[in-house]
């Protein structure tokens, strides 16, 4: 029997209605019938007709003759399932549509009638190819998300340098593992503690209170002690604020140990001032704190004096007791000067034998001349070495600030001729530069 005379039954006007109404909407109905073998075409909406390359008559026309073989399995096994089971069968399937493929939702309903021994499944298709791309995309956005959550995650976990997260008073949310081992604790001693509490000194403390700090990354190097500890460190820190929604939510601290690296980098410049034989400071510190004395001397009633000191004969004593004998006597006779000096002198090694000592806040030429003389009389005893004695003469000459000279170059060239005087006499004793 035929649909359409079952619905004769149920009255010609509601069966007119109901398939008008069909051919109103959007989504594909279809109504299949089970002959036994396959499901045969009962009824087609407009919208299915154009969807589906369906004939004009639709009389025992099958599932398999319509559809493609790769399709007929998949299409076939949901029909059965709806037609044994007499439970909704709901599945998303591809369909070609005016030579492209949209996305189908087919919703399945079995209708048995029992008085007919008729079995029907009303098939409705609706469109979600839209729906199932926004959520592609959703889904693409989401992972993206997820991915660089990720990324996030992994650049905090084995990054190298210690990174908290705090909130704006500073308390701590979370740490990676290099913070765990910088503060030789475990996450759940450092969660839920302010950052400040692991340091001695106030510094976070500070920086959290105040409430006028800029809200942008802000970069510090100081020497901290951590808590329970005596051992001083120099980091490097870097505060990174976490906004969310145009709202601050808190700050990433980044903070690395720099400890070595700071001390190698002031002790190299530290190298850089000192003369490696003698331990004294080098040309370069003498120039640097020369400039600096003259400053502190202009303006004032003191005055400044520049030694410049040459051993008598030196390159006779490598000559004749080798090098090693020469640099033990320099070490020596920076000893000698040194311990005839107040703290606030200063005494230099030129190179070779040739020394330069400064003499600042003095009152007097007579003090000038004292200091001198002091000096003189280190070199007077003999210099031991390997019981051997070597006899060292010293030439000193000086000038003073303020003076003839007008600057540090002009200082150092009276100096220079003072001692040129000395060289040129016997090599040994004083001279204080006189115009």
């Amino acid at each position: 029997m035929r649909i359409k005379e079952i619905f004769e039954e149920l009255g010609s006007d509601f069966l007119s209605l109901l398939i008008q109404t069909f051919n109103q909407i959007d989504d594909l109905v279809f109504v299949m019938s089970y002959n036994g073998k396959d499901y045969e075409y009962v009824y087609a909406n407009q919208a299915a007709k154009d969807t589906v390359n369906l004939p004009s008559t639709l009389r025992h026309v099958s599932l398999k003759s319509i559809v493609s073989e790769d399709a007929y399995g998949n299409l076939r096994a949901h029909y059965d399932k709806a037609r044994t089971t007499l439970e909704k069968v709901r599945y998303v399937a591809p369909i070609e549509h005016r030579g492209k493929q949209i996305i189908g939702e087919s919703l399945l309903t079995p209708i048995y009638m029992e008085k007919h021994n008729l079995h029907f499944i009303l098939a409705i298709v609706r469109d979600i190819t839209d729906h199932e791309q926004a959520l592609r995309d959703l889904q693409a956005a989401q992972k993206q998300l997820d991915d660089e959550r990720l990324r996030l995650e992994s650049l905090i976990e084995y990054n190298n340098e210690a990174i908290f997260q705090v909130d704006n008073e500073g308390l701590i949310v979370k740490c990676n593992p290099e913070a765990k081992e910088f503060l030789n604790s475990t996450s759940s001693e450092i969660q839920n503690t302010l950052l400040a509490e692991w340091f001695q000194e106030t510094f976070f403390t500070e920086w959290f209170s105040d409430s006028h700090f800029p809200q942008q990354s802000a970069r510090h190097e100081l020497w901290v002690t951590r808590k329970n500890t005596s051992d001083r460190q120099y980091i490097k820190l870097k505060f990174i604020p976490i906004y969310v929604e145009n709202n601050q939510q808190g700050w990433y601290a980044l903070l690395s140990d720099a400890t070595i690296e700071t001390n190698l980098q002031n002790e190299l410049q530290r190298m850089a001032f000192i003369d490696h034989l003698s331990g004294l400071p080098n040309r370069r510190a003498f120039d640097d704190k020369l400039d600096y004395l003259l400053q502190q001397t202009v303006g004032t009633t003191e005055r400044l004096a520049v030694f410049l000191l040459d051993g008598y004969k030196f390159k006779s004593i490598n000559d004749t007791y080798g090098h090693d004998a020469g640099d033990a006597v320099i070490k020596e006779a920076a000893s000698r000067i040194q311990r005839v000096l107040r703290d606030n002198d200063l005494v230099a090694r030129f190179g070779g034998d040739e020394f330069a000592v400064l003499v600042p806040q003095i009152k007097s030429n007579e003090v000038i001349h004292e200091v001198a003389n002091r000096i003189l009389a280190e070199f007077k005893q003999p210099f031991i070495y390997k019981n051997k004695e070597i006899q060292i003469k010293l030439g000193i000459g000086a000038s003073a600030f303020p003076g003839t000279a007008l600057n540090k170059n002009q200082l150092l060239k009276e100096a220079d001729h003072a001692l040129y005087e000395i060289k040129e006499k016997s090599g040994v004793g004083f001279q204080l530069f006189t115009k």
